[in-house]
């Protein structure tokens, strides 16, 4: 079974999203990129992790088809390639996505050619922007307990926002509250997991309808601005949730050093493998060294020792005579 089948198959049982980037490094020290998503086409379409487009540097190619593997029907792949090889590193810093570059080195001495890759992927700072909910994160990709401490976190901040534009009695912001809570202490008993997962500002307002006519004119409109637009950061920073990625690289020659999770001893192929737990609060670096061995050189110079040696014998013996 190939090994793209079988990452196909790890993504259909653990994961929403599966990307591959697979990198080939060449002899003269340029190298190649390839990205490969496959996921549900409207996970694909909702660039929770966008391919690079092209710009006044580059040319990336993209494609997008359905899987043809029996039982696949709902699955397609987004496919991307660099049209041409390149020695520039690559970066990239868009905000709203992942951010992350790739390096390739070539250094050449006289016996030996030095090639070096290095990746750095950026941490999605989740520890920092959402200190409430962190905790929540690191589980059971099934577990849809963060639902509930990241809708609170939502709501809070919503408030927070609301009460810095306008004025509010503290008393119907207790209200508020209150029944903010005993409306999720409610939830929680039923299926919360369908009630949860529609938009925030839904779920507000039918929080607080019970007490809507204590509320200020225009609450809901001017909250649901709010809320919306939190809840568009969050999901931002925390759409990579359910995603896995593969980082691959090919590299020339002879590996030395490397921090790499997998390597394939049949075509020196390095492989990293991450989640979202991997860089919601820690940076992801990634590390290869190979060399390939200047043969031509070497022998060369083992010829040049060895006439020089022979010279000298004889020389020796000619003095000797």
């Amino acid at each position: 079974m190939s090994r793209k089948i079988l990452f196909f198959l790890f993504f259909f049982l653990v994961s929403c999203v599966e990307n591959l980037v697979h990198i080939q490094i060449f002899d003269n020290g340029s190298f190649s990129v390839k990205y490969n998503s496959i996921g549900n086409k409207s996970d694909l379409i909702d660039n929770d992790f966008m391919h690079p487009v092209s710009n006044d540097k580059h040319t990336w190619i993209t494609s997008l088809s359905q899987k043809n593997e029996s039982g696949t029907e709902n699955i397609w792949e987004k496919e991307t390639i660099l049209s041409s090889p390149t020695k520039t590193k690559l970066t990239f810093t868009n905000p709203s996505n992942l951010q992350y570059d790739i390096d390739v080195s070539r250094n050449s001495y006289f016996f030996w050619d030095s090639y070096i890759f290095q990746s750095n992927i950026r941490n999605l700072e989740i520890d920092l922007k959402y200190p409430e909910i962190v905790n929540y994160l690191d589980i059971d990709e099934d577990d849809l307990s963060w639902l509930v401490p990241a809708k609170r976190y939502i709501f809070s901040e919503s408030m927070k926002v609301f009460k810095e534009k306008n004025m509010i009695d503290e008393i119907i912001i207790d209200r508020i509250n209150n029944q903010i809570d005993a409306y999720i202490s409610y939830v929680e008993e039923k299926d919360y997991e369908k009630e949860f997962s529609r938009k925030s500002s839904e779920i507000f307002i039918d929080a607080l309808s019970p007490m809507k006519r204590q509320l200020p004119k225009n609450f809901f409109l001017n909250i649901t601005l709010i809320i919306d637009g939190i809840e568009k950061e969050f999901e931002k920073n925390t759409n990579l949730m359910l995603d896995g990625f593969t980082f691959s690289v090919a590299i020339p020659g002879s590996l030395r050093n490397t921090n790499a999770t997998f390597v394939s001893e049949l075509d020196n192929t390095i492989y990293w493998d991450f989640d979202f737990n991997d860089i919601a609060t820690s940076h992801f670096n990634m590390y290869a060294h190979s060399i390939v061995i200047n043969n031509l050189s070497l022998q060369l110079f083992l010829l040049i020792i060895l006439l020089a040696f022979i010279g000298f014998i004889c020389k020796k013996r000619l003095k000797k005579e």
